[in-house]
């Protein structure tokens, strides 16, 4: 039972300190409907998510996907899993202006949908300071924040342009609980991979939202 009440603290402590930020780096400027075709690119292409395990990498792949076909997108799908379809048209190398063209004029893909990971810090579960420490602020309280920043950006596959682009970064803040001794414990319970889902769940939220008709 006492096990069970300190999880639900845990979870309650966790949920209450995450925040997300949006930072809009390109407007969207189109129209996509829930019958556009999203084709996301996978994110191992991208260097900064061997920051996670493949697994993990996975994982959040198949977020975006549930994402988008919970707002109604009828037409999603990751990159690697078309691989017969794009062999058998002709296309190995999206960054190839011809062959990324056929992605919409022979798949019906109109849209590319892009996520890398930038910055990202982590911190240690737990510090302490004493109550001497704290009254003298020296060391001061740690800072034990974890934090994670993506990028989500729409690209037209016809041409290769960007539509839409939204940097993101949530923060996941440390918080703390006295001891009887007039000292404080500090924990942080998120991590880095905690921090990745959020700020992805809502980068991609906030794209749809911004391009909607």
């Amino acid at each position: 039972m006492k096990k069970g009440i300190l999880l639900l603290f845990i979870l309650i402590a966790k949920s209450a300190c995450t925040s997300t930020k949006i930072y809009t780096r390109l407007k969207c400027h189109i129209c996509l409907s829930q019958s556009n075709g999203v084709l996301l690119l996978p994110l191992p292409w991208d260097a900064g998510f061997s920051r996670l395990s493949p697994g993990e990498q996975a994982d959040i792949e198949l977020q975006v996907l549930n994402l988008l076909r919970d707002k109604g997108f009828t037409k999603v799908e990751l990159y690697d899993r078309l691989e017969h379809e794009l062999f058998s048209a002709g296309i190995n190398d999206p960054n190839d202006p011809e062959q990324r063209s056929k992605v919409n004029s022979i798949l019906g893909y109109p849209y590319f949908l892009g996520i890398t990971l930038g910055e990202t810090r982590n911190s240690d579960e737990w510090d302490y300071r004493t109550k001497q420490e704290l009254y003298d602020m020296n060391p001061p309280p740690p800072d034990m924040e974890i934090s994670a920043t993506i990028r989500v950006a729409l690209i037209e596959t016809a041409t290769g342009n960007i539509v839409s682009d939204n940097a993101i970064i949530t923060e996941i803040s440390d918080w703390g609980t006295p001891d009887e001794d007039g000292g404080v414990n500090f924990w942080n319970f998120g991590s880095v991979s905690q921090a990745i889902r959020k700020a992805t769940d809502k980068g991609v939220a906030n794209m749809v939202k911004d391009c909607s008709c």
